[in-house]
C-alpha cells in the first residue's frame, strides 16, 4: 500500500484530498496542528516549522503533499512574518525532509494569488507571476523553491495553482462561504466595490480530484497546473444576487465601498479566470460540479448546521474587528 503525507490535511481542501487518498487505497499520514477525526489516518500534531516532526511523519512515504500555510490575504497581511515564515520556512522543511525520505514527488498546492492582476485571460501556466499579497508572494518563493530543489537534489514536484475553492467546510474569510452564510442567516449580502470583479470557482471534490491526478500522472512531473473550472466565470454582484435567488429570497446585494473591504483598490484583483487546457490534455482533468449544484448544495448543508454556521459567523466577524483596530 502506497503511503502519502499530506500536510495541513485537516484543512478545508487537505481534508477533502485525505478522503479521496483514502477512498482510493492509499496509507495516509498527515501534519497539522489541528485535529482530524477521519478513520485510517495517522496524525502527527504540529507545525512545519518542526523539522524532527517532519521527518517522523514523512517516514515511509513514497508521496508529499504540502498544503500547510498560513491562508487567505486579509490573514496574510494582518500576519505577514508568520505568514512568511509557515509558508517559506516551512516549505523549505518539508523538501529538505523529502530529499532524505527519498521521496517520489513533493506536490505544492499554490494558488491563483500568484499572478495578481493578470496581462491576459484566461490566465494560462505560462502567465507573468505578479503578486500582489504576502500570501501570493510566499507561494511564489514556494513554487521556486521546488523548482531549485529540482536542480540541486532531483527532487520531482508537481505544482498546482488553485482557482478560487469552494465547498461546505470553507471558513467564512472567503466570499462564497460568506455569501452562503449570511444567505442562510437573513444577513444582508455585501458586495465591495462596483460588484464587477470576475472569479470562476470550483467546487472542492473536483479540486481534490484534479489534485490527486496531477500526483500520480507520470507526464505531471516537473510541471505546474491551473486547477479550476474555467466554465462558469461569475462577476461578484451576479454571484450574490444568485445565491439570493437560490435562497428563495427577493432582496439585492448591498454595495460597500471597496476601502472597507479586506483588500484596498490597489491589491485587489479585478478579473481571474483561469484557462485549464493543460490539465484538461496531460491529466485528463474535468470539473464535473457546476455552480448552481455547487451553491444549492452548500446551501442545503448550511440549513442543516444552522447553529454551527451562525457560531462560524461570530467567530470571523470577531477576528475581523480584531485586524480593523490593530
Amino acid at each position: 500500500m502506497q503511503k502519502v503525507l499530506v500536510t495541513g490535511g485537516s484543512g478545508f481542501i487537505g481534508k477533502e484530498i485525505v478522503k479521496q487518498l483514502l477512498y482510493q487505497g492509499f496509507a495516509v499520514n498527515v501534519l497539522d496542528s489541528s485535529k482530524l477525526d477521519l478513520e485510517g489516518v495517522t496524525l502527527f500534531r504540529g507545525s512545519v516549522l518542526e523539522p524532527e516532526l517532519i521527518s517522523k511523519a514523512m517516514a515511509g512515504c513514497e508521496y508529499v503533499i504540502h498544503l500547510a500555510a498560513i491562508l487567505g490575504v486579509s490573514k496574510s497581511a494582518y500576519e505577514p512574518v508568520e505568514c512568511l515564515d509557515v509558508n517559506i520556512l516551512g516549505t523549505r522543511n518539508v523538501l529538505k525532509c523529502a530529499v532524505i525520505h527519498q521521496v517520489k514527488k513533493v506536490l505544492f498546492p499554490s494558488s491563483s494569488e500568484v499572478y495578481g492582476e493578470p496581462l491576459k485571460i484566461p490566465i494560462t501556466e505560462d502567465s507573468q507571476l505578479q503578486p500582489k499579497s504576502e500570501y501570493g508572494v510566499s507561494k511564489s518563493v514556494g513554487e521556486e523553491y521546488l523548482k531549485a530543489y529540482k536542480k540541486q537534489h532531483g527532487l520531482n514536484y508537481t505544482i498546482v495553482r488553485f482557482f478560487n475553492v469552494y465547498g461546505e467546510e470553507q471558513r467564512h474569510s472567503w466570499v462564497m462561504a460568506k455569501f452562503i452564510n449570511d444567505a442562510v442567516l437573513g444577513n444582508s449580502l455585501k458586495v465591495f466595490g462596483d460588484g464587477n470583479q470576475v472569479r470562476a470557482f470550483c467546487h472542492v471534490q473536483d479540486a481534490a480530484r484534479g489534485t490527486i491526478m496531477a500526483l500520480l500522472h507520470p507526464a505531471a512531473n516537473n510541471q505546474v497546473f491551473n486547477i479550476g473550472n474555467d466554465t462558469e466565470p461569475i462577476t461578484m454582484k451576479e454571484l450574490a444576487g444568485k445565491i439570493l435567488q437560490e435562497s428563495g429570497r427577493k432582496d439585492v446585494p448591498v454595495l460597500i465601498p471597496l476601502e472597507n473591504s479586506d483588500r484596498t483598490k490597489a491589491r485587489e484583483i479585478f478579473i481571474r479566470i483561469p484557462s485549464i487546457e493543460k490539465a484538461k490534455t496531460m491529466l485528463q482533468f474535468e470539473p464535473s460540479i457546476n455552480l448552481t449544484a455547487g451553491i444549492k448544495s452548500l446551501l442545503d448543508h448550511k440549513k442543516l448546521h444552522l447553529a454551527q454556521t451562525k457560531w462560524e459567523v461570530e467567530e470571523a466577524e470577531k477576528y475581523e474587528q480584531m485586524v480593523h483596530k490593530a
